[in-house]
C-alpha cells in the first residue's frame, strides 16, 4: 500500500473541567454526528469517534467526584463518506481506549463503560 492510501487511527484524551464538556451532543456540532448510547454519551462518523464518560478516581478528585472524560479517535486519510461499519469500527477503538484509561485511573465502576461494546445508536446524524 502506498503512503498515499494508507490510514493512521490516532486516539487522543482529554480530562475536561466539570462545565466545559464540550461537543458532548449532536446539537452541540449541529447534528454533524451519528449519536450512540455508550459511556455518558458517543458520538462517529466514519473517519472519527468520541467518547464522554465519568471517572470517579483518587488520581484525579477523589472517589467522591467524577471527573469528565472524553476520548477520541481520529483516522487520518479515513473515508468522508457514511458507512456504517466504519463507524461502528471507530467506537470499537474509542471504547477499546476508554476503558483501558478507566482501568489506568482505576474510575469507580469503570466510568460506566461496558465490558463489551454493544452499539445501539441514539441519533442519526442530520446534516
Amino acid at each position: 500500500m502506498d503512503e498515499a492510501n494508507r490510514l493512521r487511527a490516532s486516539v487522543a484524551f482529554e480530562i475536561e473541567s466539570e462545565l466545559q464538556r464540550t461537543w458532548e451532543h449532536s446539537e452541540s456540532g449541529e447534528g454533524y454526528y451519528w449519536e450512540y448510547d455508550l459511556g455518558r454519551n458517543a458520538l462517529a462518523l466514519s473517519h472519527q469517534a468520541r467518547l464522554f464518560f465519568d471517572c470517579a478516581s483518587a488520581r484525579l478528585a477523589g472517589l467522591e467526584k467524577a471527573v469528565p472524560v472524553k476520548a477520541s479517535v481520529n483516522v487520518l486519510n479515513g473515508s468522508e463518506k457514511d458507512d456504517p461499519a466504519l463507524r461502528e469500527a471507530n467506537l470499537a477503538m474509542v471504547h477499546s481506549a476508554a476503558l483501558a484509561m478507566a482501568k489506568e485511573l482505576g474510575c469507580k465502576g469503570g466510568g460506566g463503560l461496558p465490558a463489551k461494546l454493544v452499539v445501539k445508536e441514539k441519533a442519526a446524524r442530520t446534516k
